[in-house]
């Protein structure tokens, strides 16, 4: 904080400050079309990251037969960290091919964590997990920079309330839902579900997903 305090402001002060903290959500015409997408990749993969936080460690415990609080640790670090991976990665590709490498690389990781629940394989669940973190990672900074494309500073707060709304979204409400049916359903039947959706995000993403538009129409 006191370095904020000292430090040297580094736009122009213009009127208006109260003015800007009214929240306002919508995005620039140009990226209206990525929308869908993002928002599909944002719920699935926001989702996923809930899921963790919820069940992993029952998870790990009833069908991976073991309750070492380190382990645990391990599996869901394994899930965030390797998610920093994914903005180096996909800068390698256009937002477009970004996103569908990364959704079919987060849905083979999601595969092999189903795989692993069912068959009580610590190793596989493990490694599954460093897929789906890393890719998840691809996608979601890939569909970012698409909706942020061609963006003026005015732009990104906006931009960024619809990207954190649809993110926290798909990390409350699919849980609100899974905790709901987890007095029904086993915890590897709701791992199933996450599964499901992962195939139809992934799925959706293949078909629709496409780059930014740079011609004179788009901007």
């Amino acid at each position: 904080m006191v370095l904020l305090i000292v430090s040297p402001e580094t736009v122009t002060r213009m009127p208006g400050a109260w003015r800007s903290l009214r929240p306002r959500v919508y995005l620039p015409a140009r990226v209206r079309s990525l929308l869908p997408v993002a928002a599909a990749v944002f719920l699935t993969t926001w989702a996923a990251g809930a899921f963790y936080q919820a069940f992993v460690p029952a998870l790990v415990e009833e069908q991976l037969h073991t309750s070492s609080p380190l382990i645990v640790g391990l599996v869901f670090a394994a899930y965030m960290a390797s998610s920093v991976l994914g903005a180096p990665l996909g800068g390698r590709f256009a937002p477009a091919a970004a996103q569908r490498l990364g959704m079919i690389a987060f849905l083979a990781g999601m595969i092999g964590i189903i795989a692993a629940i069912a068959t009580g394989t610590l190793a596989l669940f493990i490694a599954a997990t460093i897929v789906a973190g890393a890719s998840q990672g691809i996608a979601i900074s890939a569909a970012t920079r698409g909706l942020l494309h061609g963006s003026t500073l005015a732009d990104r707060a906006p931009i960024f309330s619809v990207i954190y709304l649809l993110s926290y979204s798909g990390a409350t409400i699919p849980a609100l839902i899974a905790g709901q049916l987890s007095n029904t359903f086993s915890l590897p039947q709701i791992a199933l579900g996450y599964g499901a959706l992962a195939l139809v995000a992934t799925l959706f993403t293949v078909i629709a997903a496409h780059d930014p538009r740079t011609d004179a129409l788009g901007e």
